[in-house]
């Protein structure tokens, strides 16, 4: 990646004063396109601007002005101050030429900005001044001059209005025609801006919408290093602001009936809800599934208790655990594969076992808490969802019926609760299906809140708190997880805010990154422990040759990767289709 501040203020050591072209080099717009930025005002407004300006420029015989363009049939009652004012709200800084810039500035350099554009110097002025550029000591726009900077014409106007000599001066500019090429006609050494590198987790541009966010993106991270808050600005960001306008809109189907974010899988969604729409109460309700266990034994509820417990192969000790006793000594080693169990049909083996356990005298505890929560029939339960197995365990412990709201959802969810009781953000096709959930555990793991599973609870007079399992703080989720509300922030002070974004959308920096996953995103992440019935790694292989003297320990070692993509990717760090493996693995 080339240091373009440090670039800039090597090129500009020997002059006395540097010219920067204005957009796409001191100012980056929110859109894909210079056209885009008419959308923000509908397309049909969009359509009539481009016509206005195609006409004006095939009938001036010199540079057009934004008031020209105004004057077509095209645009007759159009107020052009909209338009202005949306530039004005687009427009960001490029942030390593303001750095540059500042630092020239520094140096005693004199800063000019020269432009080929339709909008008066006092608009480009007023822009480059909310974006930090507060030490020009002028400017110079085609439309005021009547010449273009590709004639060489402009630059020939800067040079006899400020005094300066060509020799005196740097052009910095984005354009090899109209920058470079430009200023070379008037003798100007220019030196040309690349094009930024693209930023790791971006959306790919097809449309209006997910060019805007592309732009959003790379505006805002292109230069800057690429870590654990770039990650989560632009991978986690797009989706949990729109998961959050999707639970908005939902909320307000519902009559604004309350909202329960289940911890801990729904933390980070809560606290960017909260940012977006900081006039709206919501819960967050600390339980787990664990933690409902004891309650569920304590009841004899034994086939929604199996629901509860881990779809693994538990031992007669850890599912007692689980139900926060202990398991008699006949039953403590014999084995009971619960991914094996059926709705409706539990072995009777496993129900002898559950017979035999003896509920703790705190098992119902929970229900205390859930009293206490204010939990009632109509709330809004938001989860991060699969097979909706905590909503069920809560209606059926609460006799109460809930609306959820699930990110994602899997072939188990339609069987056990409706459409109109359980709703599910995300509408994957089938590879896309297999994708998400092949790195759905490290989704979890990013999104959650970084303290240990709810466990139980304990009562100190009327008041039931919250006993948690220990856990490892990784220090690389607070990173993430600033990074997505660092997003949220920005998204919501920009002029895109009122955008809704599409669930394919938001999804797809993810489910890229799931599918070829870069080595700064696989060393970043790869380390993470997950929860899933026990602590797995996400992608962490021990080095190749240890396997090739251990065989047989690879295909556990995979077995156990919550990311099988990300661990092949990282054993062997070649460029090979891992995801097309996996997929026709899974197939």
């Amino acid at each position: 990646m080339m240091d373009i501040k440090n670039a800039i203020v090597r090129q500009a050591a020997s002059y006395d004063a540097v010219a920067f072209d204005v957009f796409d080099t001191l100012l980056k717009r929110d859109v894909d396109k210079p056209t885009d930025l008419f959308r923000l005002a509908g397309e049909e407004f969009a359509q009539k601007r481009i016509q206005a300006e195609q006409l004006a420029r095939a009938a001036a015989q010199q540079e057009v002005t934004l008031a020209k363009i105004y004057e077509q049939p095209a645009l007759s009652g159009e107020d052009p101050s909209r338009e202005c004012a949306l530039e004005v709200l687009a427009a960001v800084p490029n942030l390593p030429v303001l750095e540059a810039v500042r630092k020239l500035h520094a140096q005693g350099k004199r800063i000019y900005f020269i432009s080929d554009m339709y909008l008066p110097p006092e608009q480009i002025h007023t822009m480059l001044l909310r974006c930090g550029y507060d030490m020009m000591e002028g400017g110079f726009v085609s439309c005021s001059f009547g010449v273009q900077k590709r004639s060489g014409g402009l630059f020939r106007r800067f040079l006899r209005e400020t005094g300066l000599k060509a020799r005196q001066v740097l052009f910095v500019g984005d354009s090899w025609r109209a920058d470079v090429l430009g200023a070379a006609l008037a003798g100007v050494r220019a030196w040309h801006l690349p094009a930024p590198d693209p930023v790791p987790g971006c959306v790919q541009s097809r449309d209006f919408l997910s060019g805007a966010v592309r732009a959003f993106v790379q505006n805002r991270l292109s230069g800057m290093p690429y870590g654990g808050r770039a990650l989560g600005f632009s991978v986690l960001g797009p989706l949990e602001v729109a998961f959050c306008q999707w639970i908005h809109q939902r909320r307000q189907e519902q009559g604004n009936a309350r909202v329960f974010f289940l911890a801990r899988d729904m933390y980070l969604t809560r606290i960017v809800y909260a940012l977006m729409y900081p006039g709206e109460k919501t819960e967050y309700l600390q339980i787990s599934r664990r933690s409902l266990c004891p309650a569920l034994l304590a009841k004899r509820k034994y086939e929604l208790l199996v629901y509860a417990l881990p779809r693994q192969v538990l031992s007669g000790a850890q599912i007692a655990a689980y139900c926060g006793t202990t398991s008699p000594e006949a039953w403590t080693e014999k084995r009971f594969d619960l991914k094996a169990v059926q709705p409706g049909e539990i072995p009777e083996s496993l129900k002898e076992l559950l017979a035999v356990l003896q509920a703790p005298q705190d098992a119902l505890l929970v229900l205390g808490y859930l009293k206490n929560s204010g939990l009632k029939d109509g709330d809004i339960l938001v989860d991060i969802g699969s097979g909706g197995t905590t909503q069920m365990l809560l209606e059926a412990l609460c006799g109460i019926r809930l609306n959820g709201l699930q990110l994602s959802g899997d072939a188990r969810l339609r069987a056990r609760l409706s459409q109109e009781r359980a709703k599910v953000f995300l509408s994957l096709a089938q590879e896309e299906a297999r994708l998400y959930w092949a790195g759905q555990p490290m989704l979890e793991r990013m999104i959650s809140q970084d303290v240990g599973a709810t466990a139980g609870y304990h009562r100190c007079g009327e008041t039931i708190t919250v006993q948690r399992e220990k856990a490892i703080v990784e220090p690389v989720i607070a990173e993430l997880q600033q990074g997505a509300l660092a997003f949220a922030r920005a998204w919501g002070k920009s002029v895109l805010a009122e955008l809704l974004i599409g669930p394919d959308l938001a999804i797809e920096p993810f489910l890229q990154m799931v599918r070829t996953p870069d080595r700064t995103q696989l060393e970043l992440l790869g380390d993470l422990s997950v929860e899933d019935g026990g602590i797995y790694p996400l992608a962490a292989p021990r080095p190749c040759r240890w396997y090739v003297a251990h065989p047989k320990m690879l295909k556990k070692d995979l077995s156990e990767a919550r990311w099988k993509i990300g661990f092949l990717a990282r054993l062997f760090p070649v460029h090979l289709p891992y995801d097309r493996l996996y997929l026709a693995l899974k197939k």
